[in-house]
């Protein structure tokens, strides 16, 4: 069972790409997505606290998931406000 949600997250995780249909032409579209990216994360890092720190081993499994959970949440909050659009 295991083994198939990890596929199946694979497979659908691999679906969807970035897009920013407000941004110029003269824009280096990869780079923008690069910085908006490494922003996002961090941004969504801290607002979180999911980052990796010491308490990682004394934390549980569901506690470790809703951080990731709510950080990835963040990202895409962060992402769709700079004019990104998951596709």
């Amino acid at each position: 069972m295991r083994y198939f949600v990890l596929i199946a997250l694979l497979l659908l995780g691999g679906c969807t790409s970035w897009q920013n249909p407000t941004l110029d032409l003269s824009v280096n579209r990869s780079e923008r997505f690069k910085m908006d990216r490494n922003q996002c994360r961090k941004r969504s890092q801290n607002q979180t606290h999911a980052a990796p720190d010491n308490d990682l081993p004394k934390r549980t499994y569901s506690q470790n998931q809703n951080l990731y959970v709510n950080e990835s949440k963040a990202f895409q909050r962060c992402m769709s406000a700079k004019g990104w659009i998951k596709k």
